[in-house]
């Protein structure tokens, strides 16, 4: 990690940086997906999945049940041509369950991945059983920051790419779900004072 010239933490990142690390003890795996959009209706296109030391376990196009619109490209760069000879949801599960079960996983906006990976399966009307636990670093580095937002009564979040610039992580935000995953396990680190 390279110098970080933040100023001196506060007691609450004292107590989030703690926290951090007391989730980074669990070695957990981290997640990004990319989707056909933000609704209801919508579904993965490319999931990755990097381990607590920063290997990547699994990074895999996913097959959609509809087109990929021209929006959602524009953002993350997957079209309907790279992702037409990939596997559909369904084949692809087993072997993501098999990285995720009984680990925690780390995520940036962890709602969104989880929603996402329950409407994959309810595309193919497929039921979702699954019990995952998430540390959602998006609301961590929300609270670590500590930015009030009056409209939302809450802390303001932010999005990965400017939590990264927070910490003057060099990892590029590429919207692409490996480099996301790598970017949201080095977010997690530096709120807790470690290495990536």
């Amino acid at each position: 990690m390279g110098k970080n010239m933040l100023p001196a933490m506060s007691p609450r990142q004292v107590q989030i940086a703690a926290l951090a690390r007391q989730k980074i003890e669990q070695k957990p795996v981290y997640i990004d997906t990319e989707t056909t959009g933000l609704s209801r209706t919508d579904e993965i296109v490319e999931i990755s999945i990097i381990d607590h030391d920063g290997t990547e376990l699994l990074s895999k196009l996913v097959k959609p049940s509809q087109a990929i619109p021209r929006e959602a490209e524009r953002i993350h760069g997957v079209s309907n041509h790279m992702v037409q000879n990939a596997q559909a949801w369904p084949i692809l599960w087993p072997q993501i369950r098999a990285i995720l079960y009984g680990r925690l996983i780390g995520a940036y906006n962890a709602e969104f991945d989880a929603r996402m990976m329950e409407q994959s399966h309810q595309r193919y009307r497929l039921p979702w059983r699954e019990n995952l636990t998430y540390v959602d670093v998006l609301k961590l580095f929300s609270e670590f920051r500590g930015e009030y937002d009056p409209v939302r009564g809450s802390y303001r979040y932010f999005k990965l790419e400017e939590a990264g610039r927070y910490f003057n992580i060099p990892l590029p935000n590429a919207h692409r779900s490996t480099a996301d995953a790598l970017l949201t396990r080095a977010v997690l680190h530096s709120i807790a004072g470690l290495p990536y």
